[in-house]
């Protein structure tokens, strides 16, 4: 570690399933292979799709396997699961989490807590208090922890697109406050489709059904299905009772642009400025020793210039190599798991010294050109470079309406390497 370790927070366990990969090590595999995982194939008749007369339909979905099956005796169901896929693979993938830090969630349960989001997509229709327990995403975390025996808060959070880090934040916060000894994060986005979706002129999806983030010939991002889960603890009791440590939090921020930017929906520089200088500061981290950011990089070549400009002007232009990728050009946008998603794979990264391609990207947008010879894309993956001191990352994450949440990570303690 680099510095005192009392504010810091391990993350003992990961589980997750995205498009091409069912678990942790295939999720990996792709990575380090810069594989992109979409599914594609020919677009339904536009005269038969119902769409506007502007629309256009493109077969590009970063669709998980067996998406709407979950083992239900391992998520923990008393019963028949009911209508939401979501719920089930939700609760797979943070038993998974739990597995892969080799702890049974019933003898850890009296102090652990559970942080958790779901993507809304289905009208309601049972009217039973047991039907609504297992179809309403307000229940997710709650059902979880019934299932479970989880006596810590059990909480689910929902702040758009940056859910799964603002979830992670609130986690890291309630174990420095000694309210909870484990803390469970997870997030799931499982949305119905036949696997394409409507292109319209000027709006946020690709006209080609291929995202490529920070790269100038980007047009738009393309949806993916995700589920997502971390467990963590206090890194000093990580380190006193041996567990296995993928990646160290040293600190997190979240934050808003209030009305500093040009809509409601369009994000602001000042906003994401703030909450990385501010993530930066409480974990005693100057900008120049940054590494890697993992960024919300969706794609649009709007949204990927607003936080390009902000990122350049928060880290600054001298100091290490600093490399900014985006994991939806492997997996897609999977809405309230994506900032799970990319804290995965900067965990795995940094665990590994090995930085993952970004997927079909070849030239970096002139924003990042512009903050100076330290920015660069990843079009091909390579090893971390080791430079003699821990190396450290930063993982943002952005929701519509202007919520921005940054988080700074450190490569796991040697002694738990």
């Amino acid at each position: 570690m680099g510095t005192d370790t009392a504010d810091a927070v391990a993350i003992v366990g990961m589980g997750c399933r995205f498009a091409g990969s069912d678990g942790l090590e295939e999720f990996w595999d792709n990575l380090r292979r810069g594989r992109d995982c979409a599914t594609r194939g020919p677009a339904p008749d536009p005269a038969g799709a119902g769409l506007a007369a502007d629309e256009q339909p493109v077969a590009a979905w970063g669709l998980m396997a067996d998406r709407y099956t979950f083992d239900a005796g391992r998520a923990g169901y008393r019963g028949t699961p009911k209508d939401d896929p979501q719920h089930g693979v939700l609760y797979e993938t943070l038993v998974a989490a739990a597995e892969d830090a080799a702890v049974r969630l019933s003898e850890i349960g009296g102090r652990t807590a559970l942080f958790a989001a779901c993507t809304p997509y289905q009208p309601l229709t049972e009217t039973s208090f047991n039907g609504v327990a297992d179809t309403d995403t307000r229940f997710a975390a709650n059902h979880f922890s019934y299932f479970h025996g989880l006596h810590g808060a059990s909480v689910m959070v929902d702040a758009s697109c940056a859910t799964g880090l603002t979830a992670v934040h609130l986690a890291c916060q309630s174990l420095r406050l000694g309210s909870c000894d484990h803390a469970l994060v997870g997030a799931v986005s499982i949305m119905p489709t036949e696997g394409w979706y409507p292109y319209r002129p000027g709006g946020i999806y690709a006209v080609d059904g291929v995202c490529r983030p920070f790269d100038t010939g980007s047009t738009g991002v393309i949806p993916g299905d995700g589920a997502a889960a971390v467990l963590l603890r206090r890194l000093d009791d990580a380190l006193r009772d041996g567990d296995p440590i993928h990646a160290v939090i040293r600190s997190t921020a979240v934050g808003n642009d209030g009305h500093d930017k040009a809509g409601f929906v369009i994000p602001g520089v000042p906003g994401k400025i703030r909450v990385v200088r501010q993530a930066l500061a409480e974990a005693g981290v100057d900008g120049a020793e940054i590494g890697y950011v993992e960024a919300h990089g969706v794609g649009i070549p709007l949204n990927d210039e607003i936080e390009a400009t902000a990122l350049t002007e928060a880290l600054g232009p001298r100091g290490v190599p600093l490399a900014i990728g985006s994991v939806k050009a492997a997996i897609g946008h999977t809405n309230q798991a994506a900032g799970l998603a990319a804290l995965i794979k900067t965990a795995l990264q940094l665990e590994h010294g090995y930085l993952a391609a970004t997927p079909n990207t070849r030239e970096p947008i002139e924003t990042l050109v512009k903050g100076g010879e330290r920015y660069s894309i990843v079009p091909r993956g390579r090893a971390w470079e080791d430079a003699g001191v821990p190396r450290l990352a930063g993982v943002m994450s952005a929701g519509i309406g202007g919520t921005n949440a940054f988080a700074v990570l450190e490569q796991p303690p040697l002694a738990a390497a």
